[in-house]
Order: C-alpha cells, then structure tokens, then sequence
C-alpha cells in the first residue's frame, strides 16, 4: 500500500511530525477548553446560588447548565480565530488558523470550522473520520478541509 493510500491514522503512526502536530493541536484544545470551562463554571455558580435563594426548590436540581459549555466554548474559537487566527491555546503552542493566502479567517469560515466545538462527540467523530480516510491531509479535521481553513504552525 502506499503512502498517499493510508489513513491519516497510519501516518501519524510512523511520523513524528505529525504526532508533534497532533499533540499540538489537542494541548491547545485543552487550554481553550479550561479557560472556557473555568469561566462557564463561575457563571453556573452564581446562576445557580442566585436561582437556589429566590426558589429554594431549585437548589434540588444542582447545576442544569454544563451542557451549554460547548456553545460558550464555539463562540470563543469563532470569534478569536476571525479576529487574531488563533485561540489563546493555539498562540501557546505555535500554531494559528488561516484561508487561502494565510489570511485569517473569515467570520463564516470561523463559524463553520469550529461548529463541531459544540458538542464533544461531534468534535472527536470531525477528527476520527478525517483521519480515518485515505488521500486527506492527515493535518486537518474534516470541518477545516470543508471550510478550506488549515492549522498551521505560526512561524
């Protein structure tokens, strides 16, 4: 079989380059994701104590918003992809988005190839199934081939 034939799963196996991108890419998600997370977090605490005192009924229910964590955590990548190419976790590790040129991009661009952020599965199935076909960039999830955004390393 060759190379140009195999998943990008097979190509990350044997190419450190692309294990470096990868770890990369997933260190600045985390990142992204803890510094969204921790924000959701104090704003579901003072929800939650401000609906707790003026309906004591509620405080039986416990946190009912983790589940809207994704959206705040899309609009975040969005709009500082579109405005800056990057995500404060993606600066940390040297990377940035771009279309065409190495433009940023586009708000419409941004929207789109962060979309799948909304719901954790759906982000995990966007990298699995891009990597799963053969004749792909193995660098991209499918959301950025569909876009036509790369991730790249900044320098």
């Amino acid at each position: 079989m060759s190379a140009e034939n195999t998943s990008g799963f097979a190509k990350i196996y044997y190419d450190r380059k692309l294990q470096d991108y990868w770890l990369r890419r997933v260190v600045a998600f985390i990142i992204d994701a803890v510094i969204v997370g921790v924000a959701v977090a104090i704003l579901e605490i003072i929800i939650f104590f401000a609906l707790a005192m003026s309906m004591p009924w509620w405080s039986m229910h416990g946190l009912v918003f983790p589940f809207l964590s994704g959206i705040p955590l899309f609009l975040y990548s969005a709009l500082t992809e579109n405005i800056y190419g990057y995500t404060l976790g993606k600066r940390i590790m040297n990377l940035k988005v771009v279309k065409g040129e190495g433009k940023r991009p586009p708000i419409n661009i941004a929207f789109l190839r962060n979309v799948t952020k909304i719901y954790g599965l759906a982000l995990l199935l966007d990298v699995v199934i891009a990597l799963a076909m053969p004749h792909r960039d193995p660098t991209q999830k499918y959301t950025d081939t569909y876009a036509g955004s790369m991730v790249v390393s900044a320098d």
